[in-house]
C-alpha cells in the first residue's frame, strides 16, 4: 500500500499550548501598555494566527475606550512583536508534549505515516517547539509562515505538505488538528480532518466544521488515521 501521511497540527494538537502562550501573551500585553487579561480568557484565542489574536485584543481595548481607533494597527504590530520575543523567552522552555504523543507518533511511524506538521505558528517558532520538545525527531517535515508574512491560511500551508508529500492519490491521508481552522483547511483540500480535544476541548467547532472524527485520548490516533478511507 503506498505510504498514508498524517497532517499534523502542532499548537494544541502535539503540544499543550496553553500555558505557555498565556504567559508570554500576558508579558507581552505588560511590555507594550494594554490591559493584562486572565489565562484562562486568553486560551480561547490559540489556533488563529497571532495576527489575528493581537488585533482581536486591541480592538477590545479600542472599543472599552483603552486605545484610540487611529492606533489599532500600530498597537496590535507591537503586541505581535512583543508576543514572538517573549514567546522565545518564556513559551519555548515550559512547552511541552501533550502526554501520550510522543507514543501515539512512535506507532504511526511504525505503521508506515508520514507525519508532516502543518501549523500557523511561524516557521521559526515552531521549529523551536519541535527541537525543545524532542518532537523533531519523529516529523518528516514543518509547514508554517516566515516571520515577515501575515494572515497566511491555513489551507495554503496545507497544499504545499499534500503537494510535496501526497505521492499516490490512493495513499490515505488526514488533517489532524483541535480547532476548526484545521478542519477548513482540509475541506479546502478535499482530505478527511480528525479533531482533537485533549489540550483544550473545541468539540463543537470541530464538529460544526465537518471533522470526521473526534478523539479524546492521543492512544486513539493510531486506530483513526488507520480507519481514514483511500
Amino acid at each position: 500500500m503506498p505510504a498514508p501521511l498524517a497532517c499534523l497540527d502542532l499548537d494544541g494538537t502535539l503540544v499543550d499550548s496553553r500555558r505557555p502562550f498565556a504567559a508570554a501573551m500576558r508579558a507581552a500585553l505588560a511590555d507594550v501598555g494594554l490591559p493584562d487579561r486572565a489565562a484562562e480568557a486568553l486560551h480561547r484565542h490559540l489556533g488563529p494566527p497571532l495576527e489575528e489574536t493581537a488585533a482581536l485584543l486591541v480592538a477590545q481595548d479600542v472599543a472599552g475606550g483603552r486605545v484610540a481607533a487611529p492606533d489599532a494597527d500600530r498597537r496590535a504590530e507591537e503586541l505581535l512583536q512583543a508576543y514572538r520575543a517573549r514567546y522565545r523567552e518564556l513559551g519555548v522552555p515550559m512547552t511541552r508534549p501533550v502526554a501520550g504523543i510522543p507514543e501515539a507518533l512512535d506507532g504511526l511511524r511504525s505503521a508506515g505515516w508520514r507525519l508532516v506538521i502543518v501549523t500557523s505558528k511561524i516557521a521559526p517558532a515552531a521549529a523551536a517547539v519541535l527541537d525543545g520538545t524532542g518532537l523533531e525527531r519523529q516529523v518528516d517535515a514543518l509547514y508554517a509562515p516566515g516571520p515577515e508574512e501575515r494572515h497566511v491560511p491555513k489551507e495554503r500551508s496545507l497544499r504545499r505538505a499534500l503537494a510535496d508529500h501526497r505521492v499516490d492519490a490512493t495513499a490515505p491521508v488526514a488533517m489532524v488538528g483541535d480547532r476548526h481552522h484545521d478542519v477548513d483547511a482540509a475541506v479546502a483540500c478535499d482530505v478527511p480532518a480528525i479533531g482533537v480535544t485533549w489540550a483544550g476541548d473545541h468539540r463543537d467547532e470541530l464538529r460544526d466544521a465537518g471533522a470526521l472524527r473526534i478523539l479524546d485520548r492521543p492512544d486513539e490516533l493510531g486506530d483513526a488515521l488507520a480507519a481514514i478511507p483511500t
